[in-house]
């Protein structure tokens, strides 16, 4: 589905926030590793404060939803894959959650600069910059650090 407006885009934002931090309850329940689940609840925890400030902004910028038309920004592209079936291993996990979070800042990233109200991209770029950090932290769970 094309994300043609700011409503769009933030609405789309909402569901990836909403998905993820299902995908980050489930997957505390499902890791071995006790510092693995801390981490994933901790995600599941920030996604709260995520989903409000895009609320907050959606509120915020009611007008403007609808003035701004957007071209060539589709969900499809930003789809994750948050699917955890039975056996998978923690490894497994960490690799969705890795995966999850690259789509998700991929998205903020480009949401950023097709809008063009300064604190809507300003808050696409704080929660962007949240997922590169969480990419990180993945990684040096994988590394055992």
């Amino acid at each position: 589905m094309e994300l043609g407006t700011l409503g769009a885009i933030l609405k789309f934002a909402l569901e990836l926030e909403e998905k993820a931090q299902e995908f980050y309850q489930e997957a505390a329940r499902r890791v071995s590793q006790p510092r693995l689940r801390e981490l994933f609840q901790e995600y599941a925890r920030r996604g709260r404060k995520r989903r409000q400030l895009l609320e907050r902004t959606q509120r915020e910028n009611t007008a403007e939803m609808i003035l701004e038309p957007i071209t060539g920004f589709f969900s499809e592209d930003y789809e994750p894959d948050c699917t955890l079936p039975e056996g998978i291993s923690s490894a497994e996990v960490l690799e969705k959650a890795r995966a999850l979070e690259e789509k998700t800042a991929r998205f903020y990233e480009v949401a950023a600069g097709k809008v063009g109200i300064t604190e809507v991209a300003r808050a696409f770029r704080k929660l962007g910059r949240e997922n590169a950090e969480r990419m990180s932290e993945s990684a040096n769970q994988r590394m055992g650090e």
